[in-house]
């Protein structure tokens, strides 16, 4: 079994690198599933929330939104979806879930890759959003997991997940170019 943690620091481009990686890995024609979670920006590249990515059928959903002010006001925009909040994030509970079952059927298919980008503040902090489909990773037989969790957050994952032994590669502005090619080859891809 090949287990890896890509890490490195917000907006260095763990989830591109991810991408790449993905590709590589279809390209030689392994099956990969599991989730992507790519940002929402406005016209300035301002984050507004998140996507997640279902890997094995390329549908999209809504994750979370920033709260904004309105045009013209100075009140907010309410936004409640009824699941929980990180920092001005909003998570709609309905596509966390919807991420945890594409999790737990990557599992039971058993891919040759199994992603899950991202485990962050809301996993680690608040022991919910995608943490649960973690605590099945722990358990299962897949060959090939990627995990992605940024710098900041790597102790706290490896607290919280004691039991899943997994190599880390840290995603910088000067390796992010070659990265995908050595994250496929210590993944066994290549």
């Amino acid at each position: 079994m090949t287990h890896l943690v890509l890490t490195g620091d917000l907006h260095v481009g763990k989830t591109t690198v991810c991408r790449a990686v993905v590709e590589l890995a279809r390209q030689r024609g392994y099956s990969v599933r599991g989730i992507l979670t790519t940002p929402i920006l406005d016209k300035a590249g301002e984050r507004l929330g998140f996507t997640v990515l279902n890997l094995a059928g390329a549908e999209q959903r809504e994750l979370a939104r920033v709260e904004r002010p309105r045009k013209g006001g100075t009140d907010a925009e309410r936004l409640d979806y009824g699941g929980p909040s990180v920092g001005p994030f909003h998570f709609d509970p309905a596509v966390l879930q919807w991420g945890y079952d594409i999790v737990a059927q990557a599992i039971v298919a058993r891919c040759d890759l199994l992603v899950v980008d991202e485990v962050g503040r809301l996993e680690l902090e608040q022991n919910t959003g995608f943490g649960r489909a973690l605590d099945l990773v722990a358990t299962s037989a897949v060959q090939r997991i990627l995990l992605v969790v940024r710098s900041s957050l790597l102790d706290a994952f490896r607290r919280r997940w004691p039991q899943l032994s997994f190599a880390t590669f840290e995603v910088t502005a000067d390796n992010r170019d070659v990265a995908p090619g050595i994250v496929a080859e210590r993944l066994s891809l290549i």
